[in-house]
């Protein structure tokens, strides 16, 4: 475009689009740890959607109640 005068006139640019930032899977489980939540599993999808999926207590602090732990904590024994 030109003005009346001879002088180039240039077009107003747009603002830039800041995209937002995509939250890490560290900062999920910091978030959940936070509010004292135990972290069963994690997932991250394709699209780099995270998902957690929150255990009971007893998992999170060691007692374990599976039968196969019992037994080779039971064989452990037996050896020494």
């Amino acid at each position: 475009m030109r003005s009346g005068r001879g002088h180039a006139v240039r077009e107003p640019q747009h603002p830039r689009v800041r995209r937002r930032r995509r939250p890490t899977l560290s900062a999920a489980l910091k978030a959940a740890r936070a509010i004292g939540r135990p972290v069963k599993s994690a997932t991250i999808d394709a699209d780099g959607k995270i998902t957690l999926v929150f255990g009971n207590e007893s998992a999170a602090d060691g007692t374990n109640d599976n039968d196969w732990d019992k037994k080779l904590e039971e064989l452990a024994r037996g050896k020494h």
